[in-house]
């Protein structure tokens, strides 16, 4: 099998439980069942505040997790057909829309005045912010799937090559690269860097994170986040799909079967770990992590400890987004079209509404405010009450 040049990479359709490999090594679609809604007691009732239509959306052909972006008073979208929505945060309204023709494929990122995406054909493109003009254009070596970082007068982008290149705000030139080798097998996702206190966190399909320096991309310390193990190909995927977050003074990171850590910031040095599958991602609180593994279940785990608070089964195989922390609860979304909040003490269900289609980008909770978006390009603001 060829590697990432000739774009052999495993495709999450939908539920990527069944993911189908070269000379047949899976000759049907084994998807299971998704898990049909329970009955519950309803401890919170979402209020919608407003909906609008952004965009086509990142539709159901490929799994891409395009999350929106937020900036001190707008939220930003971004469609697989080329158009980038500014809205306001409290009422919806558009600020702009643009259509630039391009296939999008990761973004949008907001920060320090601009907005950033990326294209299927290697294409980092930065906007300006308050009317959504274009600032500049730069290359990268292959498709761009995760979101960039912004931070430090730098724009932060990983490529499906493996490598990572930090490119100037102000005009888009190139200030460093730095690659890890990646494995001939890959899932198609991608982890986002992420910029904190000066430096730079990135995740490989390798397994691998590493802390960078952010204006030189010299490399502070690395971590293997999982080891492959099996016979196949298939089995040793080790992806970093679900984008590592940092709470304090810990870094957490789950792998495409392997497990989720939990790292000491300054020296990559694993404070604990538990053996897990995922690659939609985590949010985080004083006293939890919280994570949606590759079936379906929701957990929770002790930020200290790593040991298990509890477990939510109950939306096995309807394949969810990466959870967001609102208050006192826990959200996902999943491919069938329902948002979940779950109390973050036990994971029982707490309430439950239907924005109208499949919901693959994790949802942002701000200040009592839930934003979703669904693969069709509906964007949703709720609040409880």
């Amino acid at each position: 099998m060829m590697k990432n040049s000739v774009v052999k990479n495993i495709a999450l359709i939908a539920a990527s439980f069944s993911l189908t490999a070269c000379s047949g090594f899976f000759e049907k679609d084994n998807t299971p069942t998704p898990t049909p809604l329970t009955s519950y007691r309803q401890q919170v009732s979402p209020r919608l505040m407003w909906s609008s239509k952004v965009g086509k959306g990142a539709g159901s052909g490929d799994y891409l997790k395009m999350s929106p972006a937020i900036s001190a008073s707008s939220i930003y979208t971004a469609s697989t057909n080329g158009t980038i929505t500014s809205l306001n945060k409290l009422t919806g309204r558009k600020n702009w829309q643009m259509d630039y023709g391009l296939t999008l494929s990761a973004g949008p990122s907001a920060g320090e005045g601009i907005v950033v995406v990326g294209t299927q054909n290697g294409v980092i493109m930065a906007l300006r912010e308050t009317d959504g003009k274009q600032l500049w254009r730069a290359a990268v070596p292959g498709e761009v799937i995760a979101p960039p970082a912004i931070g430090g007068g730098l724009v932060i982008a990983k490529a499906v090559d493996g490598s990572t290149r930090a490119f100037s705000i102000q005009d888009g030139r190139q200030i460093w690269a730095y690659s890890q080798p990646e494995p001939n097998l890959l899932l198609r996702g991608s982890s986002a860097p992420l910029i904190r206190h000066h430096e730079v966190i990135a995740g490989y399909a390798n397994g691998n994170i590493v802390k960078l320096g952010l204006n030189d991309g010299q490399l502070l310390w690395q971590q293997s986040a999982a080891i492959p193990e099996g016979a196949f190909a298939i089995q040793r995927m080790i992806d970093i799909d679900a984008d590592p977050i940092v709470y304090q003074y810990r870094i957490y990171v789950a792998t495409y079967q392997g497990r989720i850590s939990a790292l000491d910031w300054a020296s990559g040095r694993i404070l604990w770990s538990h053996d897990i599958s995922s690659y939609t991602g985590m949010a985080a609180d004083n006293n939890a992590v919280y994570l949606t593994d590759a079936n379906g279940s929701v957990w929770s785990f002790g930020a200290d400890n790593g040991l298990v608070n509890w477990r939510q089964q109950w939306l096995r195989y309807r394949v969810l987004s990466a959870p967001a922390s609102m208050g006192n609860y826990v959200v996902v979304g999943d491919a069938e079209g329902y948002l979940h909040w779950l109390n973050k003490a036990d994971g029982r269900f707490a309430g439950r509404v239907s924005p109208g289609s499949a919901i693959y980008a994790a949802p942002i909770a701000e200040n009592n405010v839930l934003y979703a978006l669904t693969n069709t390009g509906y964007l949703a603001a709720y609040t409880l009450r």
